[in-house]
């Protein structure tokens, strides 16, 4: 739903009407635990809450003369979302409503917010019993405690606004007691029936267009076959082909339950039609306060007449999944989310404005998954076509579609197709047809990335610490949070931590490589842990091992070795870690490399516990390897996670071997003729829906580069899979690069890949630890700098790119000598709005003790002043750790 270009508001039910003119309502259902959470975009800062039920706070507008209504800037109790309402129902708005708040906490005034139009969508028996009022959609604000409001008529005149006017402030309370808390996967799945329904496939190459509103694939036409009445008997679920994905329910987001009637079902799911909330300050909701923002949502709906929540289910820009309207997850809910068009389809929503930011990835393989789980229940195929009939009358809240008119449409649709609306906003409108084939890839069971162990959406960090402890290793967790990792709530976890397998020993290397992934189908990220150093029990020293610590307490959890009948001491199993659901059965597999003599590749399969394995070479290396490193992605778009491997072979060559998912697992396909280097990174660099895959090559023997100081190249992904076709290999002396390259610079030792910029294009981060920086005449060897890349559409550029160090105006420190600033580097949503934050390592720093930056990203770029330092002052970790030697995820 979003601003409409004909809108007419529905009025209240009767009750809600009662509930919402009294001065203070609590509704029930609300949150029973106390939290922190932290302030809005602009608006606050972190904010200890006393356990608070949801309210609705309505405050009537006062005239202020020359065609003006408003409300004075005032204290009040908290609330998070606004919107007006007025006595009259068919009453236009004709001028503008501004709203402006202050931030819980910091006493801050936020500018004027307009309050946006948006058409009402509940159809059917729902929209006979809303009654009487009037109204705007809801803006979020965050945590306010003051209001201040104006209207002003466009013609300047009293009597063009509505009379009766108030402003209902939403208090969304605090979250319920444990949340969040996703419900597990479905384990099993069986075939579906097959489609009651014709499917038409649609045309090769049918796109839709993101800047022209649609044009249905047919004109309306009369006649086609009625849809049937909805009915208030649940009919029976039906099992799905496409494994459920994680979904946080009602009860755990804490919605009301005080709903105004009872749901209606349809017959079954024919289309899914795709929305986005569509007010600009969704854009900087983080996604700690997403379970807060869908109570304001459901708030807003019942300020406007709905039984629920109007939209099936809803998707926020961390990939977290929300059980919209009540009823049954798995039937046939008939939504209030398009008017004439809410029986037999599912309404998901975007939480954003896609008119003016584009969604992320991880938001648009939410979306897929939940119309691939959908469609599963019936047969139906996402890339074919459906022809609908329209429910009601021509114009009704912005219908393009006479009642009982057909209209044939993409089984997977936006708002805009049937509706006189902008939803779902140019950008996530234009990515249609990539959610039409990302639902209907075959690998569409695949588990979500999951980067969070404590589950609320934002990435959680890991720096590991190998070298502690005489090389026993640890490492620490550090949470993500609105501003950034929580130094505060970091945990240091080694071989003695409670639950860990094996114990802290000498060597062990505990925490060389780390990553994270929902390795039981929970819901929950999951920690994987290399420890190449650790001896089996029969005598093989250096075997190595794999740690898996489950989310959220990482208190339980296995491990995985080689196989016990061929196992050999020296193969360093753990060296190098990644998880990705590789055969597609709705948990993250585990991934790792054992690069001592013979050389191989394992995999372990989550669900079943089997391990598989291959050579790095066709056949036994007769010597170990070196720089192992793996990433993981889909390079082909197929739906299964795909793996690739780094190393250089005993010839001193470095390769790069990919190896494909399928339903049966990994399954090798060969060696790249690209050359390899000593570290990977995977990310859609492109923005074409395939992921691609960034070679660090700091050295120029192995990689085979005459280009001094280091060099990044991009592999791209295509629907065959990786290709050495049109690889782009730049350095310090290639064009736009900011600096120049010089021998020992060892640019590209670390890589990471991720959107700073929410543009659509993964941009590539590349470490260079060794770079000397001379400041006041004074040369600094190896205090190290790292270059940011921009990704585009053909591939990673130097135009554009940017360096960063520890002389950079307002970065953290000084560069010294040895600090080596880029021995690791991270590109991840470190603080839950979307876009990418930087995190670099310098594990030289005071004296070895090492220390990681965070930069933060933001609609105006990356923000050196709020960098934020970690040490072993504000984490704890021991005297000459080197942290900042490897960063996860």
């Amino acid at each position: 739903m979003s601003t409409s270009k004909k809108h007419m508001h529905r009025p209240l039910g009767l009750r809600r009407r009662a509930l919402l003119t009294v001065g203070v309502v609590v509704l029930s259902g609300a949150g029973s635990a106390a939290y922190a959470v932290a302030g809005p975009a602009g608006n606050g800062t972190a904010v200890d809450h006393e356990v608070r039920a949801a309210a609705v706070r309505t405050v009537g507008l006062a005239g202020q003369g020359d065609g003006r209504k408003g409300l004075p800037k005032q204290d009040t109790k908290e609330y998070s979302a606004a919107l007006l309402t007025w006595s009259d129902p068919d009453a236009e708005l004709k001028g503008t409503a501004q709203i402006r708040s202050k931030g819980v906490g910091t006493g801050k005034w936020s500018g004027w917010q307009a309050l946006p139009d948006d058409p009402f969508s509940a159809d059917g028996k729902e929209a006979e019993d809303a009654a009487t009022r009037g109204g705007t959609s809801a803006v979020w604000t965050g945590p306010s405690d003051g209001v201040e409001v104006r209207v002003v008529a466009a013609d300047g005149s009293a009597s063009a606004l509505p009379s009766g006017m108030d402003v209902k402030l939403l208090d969304p309370g605090t979250d319920p007691a444990g949340a969040p808390k996703p419900v597990a996967s479905a384990r099993d799945v069986t075939p579906a029936p097959s489609d009651k329904g014709t499917d038409t496939p649609a045309p090769a190459g049918t796109t839709s267009s993101p800047t022209d509103p649609a044009t249905p694939t047919a004109p309306p036409t009369p006649g086609g076959t009625a849809t049937a009445s909805p009915s208030p008997t649940a009919p029976a679920p039906l099992p799905s082909t496409v494994v459920k994905p994680p979904i946080i329910t009602q009860a755990q987001w804490g919605a009301s339950t005080d709903y105004d009637g009872t749901p209606e079902y349809g017959q079954e799911i024919k289309a899914a039609v795709v929305h986005h909330t569509g007010v600009d300050q969704d854009n900087g909701v983080p996604c700690s306060q997403s379970m807060a923002r869908m109570r304001t949502i459901q708030q807003e709906h019942f300020a406007r007449g709905y039984y629920d929540i109007g939209y099936n289910f809803v998707v926020d820009r961390c990939g977290q999944i929300f059980e919209g309207r009540s009823g049954g997850m798995d039937l046939p809910v008939i939504g209030a989310h398009d008017v004439g068009f809410n029986t037999n389809t599912v309404g998901i929503s975007y939480i954003g404005n896609t008119m003016t930011l584009k969604p992320t990835r991880a938001g648009l393989e939410a979306i897929s998954r939940v119309v691939a789980w959908k469609f599963g229940m019936y047969g139906i195929s996402p890339s074919s076509n459906v022809t609908l009939v329209s429910g009601s009358p021509l114009g009704q809240d912005g219908n393009k579609v006479a009642e009982g008119e057909s209209i044939t449409l993409p089984r997977v649709f936006g708002h805009r197709d049937t509706n006189a609306t902008l939803c779902p906003g140019d950008a996530l409108y234009g990515k249609l047809p990539l959610l039409r084939t990302l639902a209907a890839s075959p690998g569409v069971s695949h588990a979500l990335t999951r980067s969070d162990f404590d589950g609320d959406g934002v990435t959680d960090l890991v720096a590991g610490t190998p070298q502690t402890g005489s090389g026993a290793g640890s490492l620490t967790v550090v949470p993500g949070g609105d501003d950034g990792p929580v130094a505060s709530a970091g945990r240091i976890i080694d071989q003695n931590s409670p639950g860990v397998p094996g114990s802290s020993e000498s060597g062990d290397l505990f925490g060389a490589s780390n990553a994270y992934g929902d390795v039981n189908g929970d819901g929950y990220g999951d920690l994987v842990i290399g420890s190449p150093g650790e001896d089996d029990t029969s005598g093989h020293a250096d075997s190595g091992l794999i740690s898996v610590m489950y989310g959220p307490a990482l208190n339980t959890g296995t491990s995985y070795g080689t196989a016990t009948a061929t196992r050999a001491a020296g193969e360093k199993l753990g060296t190098s870690v990644a998880t990705g659901d590789f055969n597609a059965d709705g948990k993250s597999d585990v991934f790792s490399v054992a690069p001592g003599e013979p050389g191989r590749w394992w995999s372990y399969d989550s669900g079943t516990g089997a391990a598989t394995s291959g050579y790095l070479n066709t056949t036994a290396y007769t010597a170990a390897v070196s720089y192992a490193a793996v990433a993981t992605g889909d390079f082909n778009r197929d739906g299964y996670a795909d793996a690739a491997v780094n190393f250089r072979d005993p010839s001193g060559i470095s390769r790069v071997l990919w190896l494909k998912g399928s339903s049966a697992g990994l399954q090798r396909v060969g060696i790249l003729s690209a050359k390899g280097g000593r570290s990977l990174a995977a990310g859609d660099v492109t923005g074409d829906g395939i992921d691609d895959l960034v070679v660090g090559q700091p050295g120029t023997t192995e990689s085979g580069t005459t280009v001094k100081g280091g060099t990044v190249t991009l592999l791209k992904g295509t629907t065959t899979g990786l290709t050495a076709t049109g690889a782009i290999t730049l350095g310090q002396d290639s064009p736009d690069v900011p600096g120049g390259g010089e021998t020992g610079d060892d640019l590209g030792a670390s890589v990471a890949v991720g959107d700073y910029d929410l543009d659509g294009y993964a941009d590539v981060m590349a470490g260079s630890p060794n770079e000397d920086i001379t400041r006041a005449g004074v040369n600094r060897v190896d205090a190290g700098a790292v270059i940011l890349f921009k990704g585009t559409s053909t591939g990673i550029s130097g135009t554009g790119s940017v360096t960063y160090n520890q002389d950079t105006a307002d970065v953290s420190g000084d560069t010294e000598s040895g600090d080596r600033l880029g021995s690791s580097v991270l590109l991840q949503d470190l603080s839950g709005y979307g876009r990418a934050d930087l995190a670099i390592g310098a594990d030289g720093e005071n004296a070895g003790d090492g220390v990681f930056l965070q930069l933060d990203s933001g609609s105006a770029g990356i923000s050196a002043k709020s960098a934020l330092y970690y040490g072993r002052s504000n984490l704890g970790t021991p005297v000459a750790a080197h942290l900042g030697q490897t960063l996860a995820p």
